[in-house]
């Protein structure tokens, strides 16, 4: 196949294009860790069993490789730039995003879910309420480098 003309982006387009395709290598990476059979870990509430056909493993490392290689061509095709994701700044929007998840589950968000057991807020609350200050905790001190 010949050699296609310059492909010229404006700002907007470009920074479109290495998002859409930034995301894109993040999926992938993330589904490749996925298709590595699962060392048995620490997990308590999301059990993932290793249920994937050994011919889609295979094949789909295959495929993914060329998905890769065709991100990696569009990226010097389009000039994009790669962007610096910071893992301090990933990690401390997870932290506060999760303590704010335990902080709306405490007992009084919880009465749209019909009526709650007073023990809910007795027992419940109390735990929730610590994990979500311990996230939030660790998010601060990430914040604060």
């Amino acid at each position: 196949m010949s050699q296609p003309p310059p492909i010229i982006l404006n700002a907007n387009q470009r920074r479109h294009f290495e998002v859409l395709l930034g995301r894109l290598e993040d999926s992938i990476a993330k589904i490749e860790s996925l298709l590595a059979p699962e060392i048995a870990g620490d997990r308590i509430l999301s059990l993932m069993p290793d249920d994937l056909p050994e011919d889609f493993r295979t094949s789909a490392w295959e495929t993914l490789g060329g998905v890769r290689t065709q991100i990696a061509e569009l990226s010097v095709l389009l000039m994009l730039r790669p962007r610096n994701v910071s893992r301090r700044r990933t990690i401390a929007a997870a932290l506060t995003s999760e303590a704010i998840r335990l902080e709306d589950s405490l007992s009084p968000q919880l009465q749209g879910y019909g009526t709650l057991d007073p023990t809910v807020e007795q027992y419940v609350d109390p735990i929730l309420s610590q994990m979500a200050t311990i996230l939030a905790a660790l998010a601060a001190r990430l914040r604060g480098v």
